[in-house]
């Protein structure tokens, strides 16, 4: 039966977090909407689907879904994306928490004139959404997207941070339609990035509108504080191919900041030195300290930063 609004969540072996992501999206207030949430389990053990079948067997609002056998993270999108039937769609993810306010303060903007998708602010968590105090942007009024160049520059460093992945309502359709043809783009940027390319070639399509409020809470956890180094060459790579200046300062303080981050999280540092890339990343780091000191755009962004805290 086709739905207005399916929201989606995405697991896999987390049923300690999985509930309280349902109970989040059941509990919205002054829903006026027509929508259906999904559990797409791509479990490997039977942790989700005791839960599902001990709270949740009997809801009408819910329809569980179990891969068997599990396929991997990029097929699960896939499956989950062509599988849709509704007018618009959430992916969510089964380790985050939506505000009760998401769906009421959404509604409207994907009742009238809707975008090819819209999203908003969250918190940004490790354990209780209590401790959650850092937000994922500091736009104060609603921000809309009409090209690729000025979406993707929000994701290079200085430009105020962007809008949660999970929190997307998306016109399904559109979102159908730039899933397949962004298939072919996974050598180009890599997994880990590939939403990125889904969201900016959604702009083919429409709009793509942030709003201010905060009304999801992202935790953060398993790989989200690991620095993939290739990962974010492909990211600039594709940048650079849709029309990112690679001289511009954005891009020189992105690139510094996740060396940066890499050489921090090296375990064995001093017993490295001696090792040719660690070299010349270290050397890089701190010549090239001077110049992100220099530059008024450095000085910009940390008081922006210090603005929000």
């Amino acid at each position: 039966m086709f739905k207005f609004l399916q929201i989606v969540i995405l697991s896999r072996d987390r049923a300690e977090y999985l509930q309280e992501s349902i109970e989040s999206v059941l509990a919205q207030n002054d829903v006026e909407l027509d929508y259906e949430i999904i559990i797409s389990d791509n479990s490997e053990q039977n942790d989700v689907n005791e839960l599902i079948n001990k709270f949740y067997s009997t809801s009408k609002k819910i329809k569980y879904i179990r891969r068997v056998p599990p396929v991997s993270a990029q097929h699960h999108n896939e499956l989950v994306i062509s599988e849709l039937n509704s007018k618009f769609a959430v992916i969510f993810h089964d380790d985050d928490i939506l505000h009760p306010d998401y769906l009421k303060t959404i509604g409207p903007f994907i009742l009238n004139n809707p975008p090819a998708a819209i999203s908003c602010n969250a918190k940004i968590f490790k354990n209780k959404i209590t401790d959650g105090k850092k937000l994922m942007h500091h736009f104060k009024s609603i921000k809309r997207f009409n090209n690729k160049q000025c979406f993707l520059e929000q994701y290079l460093v200085g430009n105020g941070g962007i809008a949660p992945y999970p929190g997307y309502v998306y016109n399904t359709s559109f979102l159908q339609k730039v899933s397949f043809d962004s298939i072919g783009k996974v050598s180009q940027i890599g997994w880990k990035h590939f939403d990125v390319s889904i969201l900016s070639s959604l702009l083919d399509y429409g709009d793509i509108i942030w709003l201010p409020e905060t009304l999801m809470f992202y935790r953060l956890g398993g790989d989200s504080n690991n620095e993939d180094v290739s990962a974010r060459l492909r990211l600039l790579r594709y940048m650079f191919m849709i029309g990112i200046d690679r001289a511009s300062k954005p891009v020189f303080l992105y690139r510094y900041l996740f060396w940066l981050n890499w050489i921090r999280q090296q375990e064995f540092l001093w017993s490295n030195l001696s090792n040719w890339r660690y070299q010349i990343v270290i050397k890089f780091i701190f010549f090239k300290a001077i110049n992100v000191i220099c530059t008024s755009y450095f000085w910009k962004t940390c008081f922006r930063k210090l603005q929000f805290k």
